[in-house]
């Protein structure tokens, strides 16, 4: 199977939980005889969409035309971010719109539905938050997350798609060490 791993993290320092996660499923990915492909959206260098037309448009920055053409490779997706202010990273969310350009992820159909153009992937998510995770999907109903997988990733074709909170990731430097345990087991049965 052809994974390709996303760290949405915009600080793309390897310290960071998300990093750390994203090296986890990879090793346990790589242990297992997977193909992987590695995007780590802190360290690209892009413009961002200020209107419409622009996003009709084929994207330019050579970052972006590569993480497409690696969508593209990719089997399974595996997107790695922290919420921030209740939602994805808004450098993560720019990086996005410029990979859904010249209708990449769907295809606009009359009557404005859309056709995804990524079908046949799977995609698993992991969601890093400072709050409790049974607070953030229960009390905040994962909204962000939520608008992500359902606005983004479904709409582009994509399923099943398993989606994994981890929760109060300031706490414990043992919960680290869990998680990334965690992380490395679903990279060995990519999921």
């Amino acid at each position: 199977m052809r994974i390709l791993i996303v760290n949405g993290n915009p600080d793309p320092a390897p310290e960071r939980l998300s990093s750390g996660l994203a090296q986890a499923y990879a090793d346990g990915a790589k242990a297992a005889g997977y193909e992987i492909r590695f995007i780590d959206v802190g360290a690209l260098s892009f413009s961002v969409l200020r209107n419409a037309a622009d996003f009709a448009l084929p994207p330019k920055d050579t970052d972006i035309v590569a993480a497409q053409a690696s969508f593209r490779w990719a089997e399974h997706l595996v997107v790695i971010y922290p919420i921030w202010l209740g939602s994805v990273p808004a450098l993560f969310k720019a990086f996005m719109e410029l990979i859904g350009c010249d209708e990449f992820l769907a295809t606009t159909r009359a009557g404005g539905y859309s056709k995804g153009n990524l079908n046949g992937r799977s995609a698993r998510i992991i969601v890093t938050t400072g709050m409790p995770a049974l607070l953030y999907r229960l009390i905040f109903g994962a909204h962000g997350a939520k608008a992500f997988e359902r606005g983004i990733l479904r709409l582009s074709g994509f399923s099943p798609i398993r989606s994994t909170y981890l929760g109060d990731v300031h706490l414990s430097y043992e919960r680290s060490r869990a998680w990334l345990a965690l992380a490395r087991r679903l990279g060995e049965r990519a999921l």
